[in-house]
């Protein structure tokens, strides 16, 4: 099912107050969608993380609702955002927001909402259609930290609140804060954590079965050794870094829940915090053309064990990358709850519709979440790096490769592999030889979805979208569609 711009009236004006059987469950008139590009859940106190990362994100979870196991539609920025913004799932390569599908933004400006944006990454900045539905699109956030773009939000806010014919009126407010993308620089309020990560003892045991690969390939390619214990050292701040974005985002949220609360509207808006993604932290290996690209990367030949260990985000659908944090609260959102099943960024659509009472809009893929209802679906999938992926209720996850990732021809049955969370959580063991035929019939799975959810897409990109991938790592000068090596790019600059 497609929502088509064909008739865009007709979508839009579906776009009338639903008839519910829950008349007496309160409403909000506003709706904040908070987004933490490149947020991890498990870095989250209320996801249990030790660490206080996240104490005002903490606060919003312990008075509405918390999902377990929310998934991505992508494993990078640009097809998860697609997918959030339409509500229709991602399955090949997309450049911009199809304009033949009502976007969320152009849903609810239609409907009389007064729409602002502020996104700080510079892939949604760019020419992509992201602006489109909003009254305000704060180009000024571009790879601003959280603290500047709560600021750039707060004169929206401060506005709006001044102008009597705006002041009533409810508003759409998208917040996309960039703090724990890649290169992760906190300010020094927020870089406050050090020593070792909860699971270094595990990790060092992989990284140090590793070194001898890494001697034998520094020997060939006559490259200098890193020593292990300063690549470990290396890793462990790289994790530690990353900690103390998660706390700069958590120190945003809760200056614009704190604003809310001063004028006397939280209590009236429906706030949703979630990512676009989450991030890889030297937990997985990396595929052979990743590693051959980390390494061709540094200027000095070296090699390190931490070139052969999956950092960022690329084609990978581990679950620090791809279960990422969901929290709704607000009017009709239980308080203290903690939900499981397998919810999507697809749901956040249909949920902010129904929450505000209009009827449901055709073509969403989504389920509503609101009142923190169990997502009833038993299975998800998402598209990404060319590389596609689906999760069972069950535990099951199981995603396919591109060819060249393993340096493999095209015409090469496509690698995979088949993980059994409930045994396997920390996704070691490859079950896609073991249990053959269960592989077989979650790749015709995969097919079968593709197949669904075609549409005629053209890809193209402009050159301010090439930079902005570039400068974010999205891609190198030599991969199209790729993951650039490293992805350590600035967090600076315009477009």
């Amino acid at each position: 099912m497609r929502l088509h711009r064909i008739a865009p009236l007709l979508a839009l004006g579906a776009l009338l107050p639903a008839c519910t059987a829950h008349e007496d469950t309160p409403r909000p008139r506003h709706v904040l969608l908070l987004v933490a590009d490149t947020l991890r859940g498990d870095r989250l106190g209320c996801y249990g993380y030790e660490r206080p990362t996240s104490p005002e994100i903490d606060a919003l979870a312990a008075r509405g609702t918390l999902y377990e196991h929310c998934y991505s539609q992508g494993c990078w920025t640009v097809p998860s955002m697609i997918s959030m913004m339409t509500g229709v799932a991602v399955a090949q390569r997309e450049s911009n927001l199809p304009a033949e599908l009502v976007v969320l933004g152009e849903a609810l400006r239609a409907h009389g909402l007064d729409t602002a944006a502020f996104p700080a990454n510079g892939v949604l900045v760019s020419d992509r259609g992201f602006d489109r539905g909003f009254a305000h699109f704060d180009r000024q956030c571009d790879n601003r930290d959280a603290v500047t773009v709560y600021e750039r939000w707060k004169a929206w806010y401060d506005e709006r609140r001044a102008d009597p014919a705006r002041r009533d009126q409810p508003f759409f407010s998208w917040v996309q804060f960039i703090d724990p993308h890649a290169p992760y620089a906190p300010a020094p309020e927020h870089d406050v954590f050090r020593g070792e990560r909860a699971d270094q003892a595990v990790l060092l045991e992989r990284w140090t079965a590793t070194q001898p690969e890494v001697a034998a390939r520094s020997a060939a390619d006559g490259r200098h050794l890193v020593a292990l214990d300063r690549a470990v050292e290396r890793m462990t701040e790289v994790s530690n870094l990353y900690d103390g974005e998660v706390r700069a985002v958590s120190d945003g949220v809760g200056r614009i829940l704190a604003a809310l609360a001063e004028s006397g509207e939280l209590d009236d808006t429906l706030v949703i915090f979630c990512a676009d993604h989450g991030e890889m932290l030297y937990e997985h290996r990396q595929e052979p053309l990743l590693v051959d690209s980390m390494l061709d990367v540094h200027e000095a030949r070296t090699a390190s064990v931490e070139d052969f260990f999956g950092v960022g985000h690329r084609p990978w659908y581990y679950e620090p990358l791809w279960n990422t944090p969901l929290i709704l609260a607000g009017p009709g959102i239980p308080a203290g709850r903690r939900v499981g099943g397998l919810a999507a960024n697809l749901d956040l659509y249909p949920t902010v519709l129904e929450a505000l009472d209009l009827a449901p809009v055709p073509g969403l893929q989504g389920q509503s979440l609101f009142r923190g209802r169990e997502p009833e679906r038993d299975v998800v999938f998402a598209y990404g790096h060319q590389s596609t992926a689906l999760r069972q209720l069950d535990g099951d996850k199981f995603w396919r490769h591109p060819n060249k990732l393993h340096n493999l021809p095209e015409d090469a049955p496509a690698p995979v592999v088949l993980y059994d969370l409930g045994e396997d959580p920390l996704e070691v063991h490859d079950l896609s030889t073991e249990r053959a035929d269960e592989t077989a019939r979650l790749r015709a799975e995969l097919d079968a979805w593709h197949r669904e959810n075609a549409r005629d897409v053209v890809f193209q990109q402009t050159a301010a979208q090439r930079r902005a991938l570039e400068r974010l790592g999205y891609v190198g000068p030599e991969h199209e569609d790729a993951p650039a090596a490293g992805g350590q790019d600035a967090k600076d600059g315009q477009e």
